[in-house]
């Protein structure tokens, strides 16, 4: 990505496709997510926490595809799930500040983005150079997510002192071939959750952490559903059986 400020000068005659989030997913095989989000996506697919490539620290992500670069959600320019995850609502726009720890927050867009164009979909302003429709309802959506970023932050905090993170491998069985391990993702872990006392337990109930919990650890079984979406691909090597093991690995994915 080429982030730069969207300025009404400079973006004033781009439109964004309609295929827009399409164009986003289709490359994304891990689909970062929110907290208030995980309910929803974990019916369909499994959520993981993942390291962040750039600052080492945890996300919540959606695996939509066991290979680097695949989507398996994408199909025919159709998204495949029920849910849309915001990441694809919002591209090619973000909100970035302008400083480290700053809360001067500005809308920023994608310049390299395919989903750019001055045809057609959605325009960014009007003939007087004046926000769209369009991009005051993204703006709000922006603002939402960046508050819903915030309370991802604080569960991930809260799993991480509470010792809930743990490392896992998923290990690829094939036909004829080889097997793979997928390394640098993390879940809940079950056994210690089962430790804590009462009053903790308690607090994660107040704090709607149960709930969340609780998705993630039933997002596991959508391996499986995945694992039929792979074995629909005639070009991809069948997969017989996908295994979760315990990883003292944390390293990015």
């Amino acid at each position: 990505m080429a982030m730069s400020e969207l300025s009404s000068n400079k973006h004033k005659a781009l439109k964004v496709s309609d295929y827009a989030g399409i164009e986003y997913a289709n490359t994304q095989h891990l689909m970062n997510i929110r907290v208030t989000e995980v309910a929803k996506v974990a019916c369909e697919q499994s959520v993981f926490f993942a390291r962040n490539s750039h600052n080492g620290h945890y996300t919540l992500s959606a695996l939509a595809s066991f290979s680097v670069k695949q989507n398996l959600f994408v199909n025919n320019l159709q998204w495949q799930a029920l849910y849309t995850p915001v990441c694809m609502q919002v591209y090619p726009l973000q909100l970035l500040t302008r400083a480290a720890n700053s809360r001067d927050y500005f809308i920023a867009i994608d310049d390299t983005s395919k989903a750019l164009n001055e045809s057609d979909g959605q325009a960014l302003f009007d003939d007087n150079g004046n926000p769209s429709l369009y991009l005051s309802a993204q703006k709000k959506l922006l603002e939402s997510d960046l508050n819903n970023d915030y309370l991802s932050y604080q569960f991930i905090e809260k799993m991480t002192q509470l010792g809930l993170i743990k490392g896992i491998d998923i290990v690829l069985e094939f036909e004829g071939i080889a097997a793979q391990t997928i390394q640098g993702l993390s879940t809940i872990d079950e056994d210690k959750l089962k430790t804590l006392d009462d009053n903790t337990i308690i607090e994660l109930h107040k704090l709607g952490y149960m709930s969340v919990i609780n998705a993630m650890l039933l997002s596991l079984f959508q391996l499986n559903a995945l694992v039929k979406l792979h074995n629909k691909q005639p070009h991809l090597n069948t997969l017989k059986q996908v295994k979760l093991m315990v990883s003292n690995n944390l390293n990015t994915l």
